[in-house]
């Protein structure tokens, strides 16, 4: 699975993915900085020349340049990426910020662990769920 996640802090890129290989799952994790990063890798621009379509796209709410959800419309409104889960990453636990990413399509809608055994159990539920149960559209 080649999940794409737009995170700007650099410690929770290198938490998330730490929490993956921790918890031993065997996905290839793409982490770009912002919502601009999000459409060229999707795009396959620059120097996202020769990366795969995601899978799975874990985006942070707030992000520099362009947020998660300034973002979300220009995936969710393009019929090559539109099938493509989105699951929001954030510090936020505002109900406006939660009801408005549902509104606009994401699949899920997560708040980011305390600790590291959090980010490590994360990980092991985007596993069993994301990749193992549930089904996807192939395009």
């Amino acid at each position: 699975m080649n999940i794409l996640v737009a995170e700007d802090s650099k410690p929770d890129q290198i938490i998330l993915q730490e929490a993956f290989k921790e918890a031993k799952v065997d996905h290839n994790l793409y982490m770009v900085q912002d919502g601009i990063e999000v459409l060229e890798f999707l795009r396959m621009e620059g120097i996202f020349y020769d990366v795969p379509k995601p899978d799975l796209i874990i985006l942070d709410l707030n992000m520099p340049r362009k947020t998660g959800l300034e973002v979300l419309p220009d995936i969710k409104n393009n019929p090559k990426w539109e099938h493509i889960p989105i699951l929001i990453f954030s510090n936020s636990e505002y109900n406006g910020d939660i009801c408005q990413c549902y509104s606009m399509g994401v699949h899920a809608y997560l708040s980011k662990p305390a600790d590291f055994q959090g980010f490590i159990n994360l990980a092991h539920v985007i596993d069993v769920f994301w990749s193992k149960l549930v089904r996807y559209c192939a395009h």
